[in-house]
């Protein structure tokens, strides 16, 4: 895999990155149709379309995906400012907004805030592409040392 100076992921490094992890069998399989949109320097942009199976028994996108998008998004924009560990969350808390509808397509924009040698803090927005709203708004903290 194509690392920058430090063990930091390039662009297209995250890219394969991103389509490995979701390839699996595990969990991160439910985000096997995830598309990287943009990326590094501690960001990562993402696009993924509510498939039936991410809904709740109201129709809508389940919570729980909500909090694992922003898990794992702001864990790939971590990567390309980290020392090229995923780390271990200690604290992850989402503000769900407005419901998510099948078939909605979904930006999910993270940022690393700061990167220490063993606390990172992220941010991460979920809006509604077609509408630009904002659906879901998340931190993350993550142990990186």
């Amino acid at each position: 895999m194509a690392l920058k100076n430090g063990g930091k992921l390039t662009f297209e490094a995250m890219k394969v990155l991103v389509a490995d992890r979701v390839k699996t069998q595990g969990f991160e399989n439910l985000f096997n149709k995830i598309k990287v949109v943009s990326g590094g320097n501690g960001q990562c942009c993402c696009e993924l379309q509510v498939s039936p199976n991410m809904l709740n028994a109201a129709g809508t996108l389940h919570g729980g995906v909500t909090a694992s998008l922003v898990d794992a998004v702001s864990t790939y924009a971590l990567f390309t400012v980290g020392n090229g560990k995923p780390g271990s969350s200690v604290d992850l808390n989402v503000s769900f907004v407005k419901p998510v509808k099948p078939e909605d397509v979904l930006e999910i924009s993270a940022k690393t805030l700061s990167c220490g040698s063993r606390i990172a803090f992220s941010s991460v927005d979920i809006k509604n592409k077609a509408t630009g709203q904002l659906v879901a708004q998340g931190r993350h903290t993550k142990f990186v040392g």
